[in-house]
């Protein structure tokens, strides 16, 4: 169960992250699910993209 469970999370979590920094959350949701902390890690990293600012640095 965990398989499914830790993914989905990782997912969640990216697209959250990528909606604040005006990024594509569907794409951040998926690259979240495949490749876990690595893309939290690269959205942390990453500026925020153009556009009004939600709040994130």
């Amino acid at each position: 169960m965990e398989f499914l469970i830790i993914p989905v999370v990782f997912g969640f979590a990216a697209a959250s992250v990528a909606r604040g920094k005006n990024r594509n959350p569907y794409l951040w949701f998926a690259l979240g699910l495949v490749t876990g902390p690595f893309a939290l890690v690269a959205l942390v990293v990453m500026k925020a993209g153009p556009g009004e600012d939600q709040g994130y640095e």
